[in-house]
């Protein structure tokens, strides 16, 4: 849903972009357009947009601010090459008459609220519980866990059997190590060959 949202958007806004394109051509006296100058030209007006809010932005941080200011966008179209004056004269010049364009907006869809502890089963939330974490798992993740062991035991009998297991395992391991070092006349773990067969 939110690919086809994002979709919907920028097929929005290359639309807007292309008719803002074909009206400041028509504007500058260009009778007809072709597609791919449309969408060159289209993709330049997006690019210079983007610049302009980006060094803006990054002017207002520069000073400690969250938000951009007038000041900050006269800045960033000054740093790219124009003036807030030309531009003014352009318009003047040009009357360019922004038609609405033809192009629905889409419309975004509300996200679904997420699920809270206790809302899949019908309980309430507890009163220690923010809103911002994510829900518990289900309960019967947690519920039919069976309990691990006892602590305590008999401490004794639970050392042995691990002193016999790490017997056996160093054990198993000098074997193992005494069987690489043998030489290839030898058998398998120290066992002489027969020679006579």
């Amino acid at each position: 849903a939110a690919s086809m949202a994002c979709e919907d958007m920028e097929e929005f806004t290359g639309d807007a972009f292309r008719t803002v394109v074909a009206q400041i051509c028509e504007a500058v006296g260009f009778h007809s357009l072709t597609q791919s100058s449309s969408d060159t030209l289209s993709d330049v007006l997006a690019q210079y947009i983007t610049e302009v809010g980006y060094i803006s932005h990054s002017s207002a941080e520069l000073s400690g601010r969250t938000e951009d200011s007038f000041l900050d966008v006269k800045l960033a179209v000054t740093d790219l090459g124009f003036s807030l004056p030309e531009l003014q004269r352009f318009m003047a010049r040009n009357e360019v008459r922004y038609a609405k364009a033809d192009v629905p907006v889409p419309a975004l869809q509300a996200s679904r609220p997420r699920a809270r502890f206790g809302q899949e089963d019908g309980g309430p939330l507890p009163a220690h519980i923010p809103s911002f974490l994510p829900p518990f798992p289900s309960q019967h993740t947690y519920k039919s866990t069976p309990p691990g062991r006892a602590a305590g035991g008999d401490a004794k009998a639970s050392k042995k059997r691990k002193n016999k297991h790490n017997r056996l395992i160093e054990g198993s391991l000098l074997a193992l190590n005494n069987a690489e070092r043998k030489p290839a006349g030898e058998g398998k773990f120290g066992e002489a060959q027969d020679k006579g067969r």
